[in-house]
């Protein structure tokens, strides 16, 4: 039996997610696809020469919009590709404004939970792999690992394979622990509304 068209894999819609606007409390945001006009050119990542090497039948990227702004962006891919998924990997992910200095304050959060929640949610759909295996994983530089092992709580496997002069750092999140986050982020901002488009 075949999958749905891979396309759709790589997607499970937009939705409204709720967030904090610092100067205006409680707020709506959306998490929906991105476009390449979407693409920024003053953010750290080049993003625009990631889309040119997005092969969208097994990857995406997805947008956290707010007042009419990008926010954030992630892209994730669904592997072995092709045939049945067994993880999604989270390949990059940048919240704007960005990060370089650890105390800049944004006027809105959360961003990167939100992003997480999607991938992780397109996991939980797409993928099938037993409950000790890895179903998101990730690589981070070693200016986020505190994010991902601490605010995330993503498991954090050590050092790895990188070229010279770039620290590397692997993390996954196995199927309970990926629910649990995503409990735990429904908890805290509500659980996220299905747009139709």
């Amino acid at each position: 039996m075949q999958l749905a068209c891979e396309a759709e894999l790589t997607s499970i819609g937009s939705y409204q997610v709720k967030i904090q606007d610092r100067a205006a409390g409680e707020q709506v945001a959306l998490i929906l696809a991105a476009k390449e006009d979407d693409m920024p050119r003053d953010w750290s990542f080049s993003w625009s020469s990631l889309w040119k090497n997005t092969n969208f039948e097994c990857q995406n990227i997805v947008k956290l919009v707010y007042t009419d702004r990008m926010w954030g962006l992630v892209r994730y891919g669904l592997y072995p590709y092709p045939g049945s998924p067994k993880y999604l990997e989270i390949e990059q992910l940048e919240a704007y404004p960005t990060s370089q200095d650890e105390s800049a304050d944004r006027p809105i959060a959360p961003i990167g939970k939100w992003l997480i929640w999607y991938c992780i949610e397109i996991a939980l759909r797409y993928c099938t792999v037993p409950e000790n295996k890895p179903l998101v994983v990730l690589v981070s530089l070693e200016s986020a690992v505190s994010y991902y092992r601490d605010v995330i709580m993503m498991e954090y496997l050590g050092p790895a394979p990188s070229p010279p002069g770039e620290d590397l750092y692997a993390f996954r999140f196995s199927p309970t622990a990926a629910r649990s986050f995503c409990e735990r982020q429904e908890n805290q901002y509500g659980v996220p509304t299905l747009v139709n488009q």
